[in-house]
């Protein structure tokens, strides 16, 4: 929590529609440096930021986590398979 108090957070993109796209394209021109996590895999290969990749870190974690509580078939790393859904 302190990490994160102290830098600029990403932000995950999980879906969106049109009206969605439209949304994010204003958030990124009024705030270009806005980090955008639209796959696990590149933001992590890409990303310089220790703090930004430790996050997202325990995000994945998180993930895999919740996913032991699945009545069948419980599947790891689902933040490197599951796709953006686009409406």
């Amino acid at each position: 929590m302190e990490m994160a108090k102290k830098i600029e957070p990403y932000v995950r993109i999980l879906g969106f529609n049109n009206k969605g796209k439209e949304l994010i394209s204003e958030i990124m021109k009024k705030n270009p440096k806005l980090q955008l996590v639209t796959s696990v895999k590149k933001f992590l290969d890409n990303c310089s930021n220790k703090n930004l990749r430790r996050m997202l870190e325990l995000d994945i974690l998180s993930t895999n986590i919740y996913t032991l509580a699945y009545e069948y078939e419980s599947w790891a790393n689902l933040d490197y398979t599951n796709k953006i859904i686009i409406l």
